[in-house]
């Protein structure tokens, strides 16, 4: 009886020490505001019609060819800190060569985490382009990731980033709306999008989002994300204004006819055809954008997809879209480039 007291005891314990430190994890986990202003400047009229974008999920410069992840099927999380730091520099690089965009959106930017160790790639993304105005929104912040087991994410402090050649009127911070079900939702990103605003010369404006949408869910959150951008930026547009979202949408757009579908850890669910009217218009290129993580890279085995593009109002057209293939050289998505005109 003794023997079989001391196990209980200890099951007891243990039992209480995990609910413990989940209650602590989701007490002390980040809530972003709905909707914030991250910044308001006076800016000068914008008299171009033309401009150019570069969006790229940077991985956190920890995702690059060699690696996998433990999510989508492989066992690691980071690189180490030399290869880290390599992948961002060289990430700097790529953004430097492209100086000569207008806008420049991006993802997975860490500015204090572990897995990045305490890199602020913010700071070195702002450093390489200089003549940019740049802002960062944090859309992760967690005090300890619990997986993988043998060797924690731990801190994560991540941010989207927001780069550009024209002073902004104002960007602003909207979260999505969260249906995930616990715990998944105390572990992963708080999805959300930015929208930068520009004034232009027949009295309205040009609105440039930045999206992040989520990747591990059924699709059903995905879709609520996808309702909840189109309710604010359909809005905009019957008061005249012009759009532009680019980023990762984690889904595959419905203008794509060839893509991999990634299934088994990560559903790269399609887009439906109704969920726009069909007057909005999908820009992608059918060079794909991602690859699966489920091992290290290899151009002839590895799956791949289209995630990576841009949704356009009405009075916007795509002069030209393209994919620059870096061979997920430095990250797990290769940059996506694209030139828009204004019907003014």
């Amino acid at each position: 009886m003794k023997f079989l007291r001391r196990i209980l005891i200890c099951v007891s314990i243990i039992i209480l020490l995990f609910v413990i430190f989940f209650a602590v994890l989701f007490f002390m986990d980040f809530k972003p505001l709905k909707h914030q202003i991250i910044a308001q400047n006076d800016c000068k009229i914008l008299n171009n019609d033309t401009f150019d974008i570069l969006t790229w999920n940077i991985g956190y410069a920890g995702l690059d060819a060699s690696m996998d992840f433990f999510y989508e099927g492989g066992s690691q999380s980071r690189q180490n800190k030399e290869k880290t730091c390599e992948n961002m520099q060289k990430i700097c690089n790529v953004i430097k060569n492209n100086d000569t965009v207008d806008f420049v959106l991006l993802q997975e930017v860490d500015i204090d985490s572990k897995r990045s160790y305490n890199i602020n790639e913010f700071y070195e993304i702002k450093a390489a382009i200089p003549s940019f105005d740049s802002y960062f929104s944090i859309n992760y912040k967690t005090f300890f990731v619990p997986v993988p087991i043998k060797n924690p994410t731990g801190k994560i402090l991540s941010s989207l980033v927001f780069c550009s050649k024209h002073k902004v009127c104002e960007l602003e911070y909207f979260a999505y709306p969260n249906i995930m079900k616990l715990p998944s939702r105390t572990f992963l990103y708080d999805r959300c999008f930015t929208v930068a605003r520009y004034s232009l010369k027949n009295g309205k404006q040009l609105l440039i989002v930045n999206t992040h949408n989520s990747a591990f869910d059924s699709g059903e959150q995905r879709i609520e994300e996808i309702r909840f951008l189109k309710k604010i930026i359909t809005a905009e547009y019957d008061a005249g204004n012009y759009i532009i979202a680019g980023g990762d949408w984690n889904q595959i757009p419905p203008s794509c006819s060839k893509h991999t579908n990634m299934a088994e850890y990560f559903n790269a669910t399609k887009i439906p055809f109704d969920l726009f009217s069909s007057d909005w218009q999908w820009f992608a290129s059918d060079m794909p954008t991602n690859r699966y993580l489920d091992k290290p890279y290899s151009a002839e085995h590895s799956s791949t997809t289209t995630i990576d593009f841009f949704l356009a109002s009405p009075n916007v057209e795509c002069l030209n879209i393209k994919v620059i293939d870096l061979q997920f050289a430095n990250s797990d998505h290769n940059p996506v480039k694209a030139q828009f005109r204004l019907k003014l």
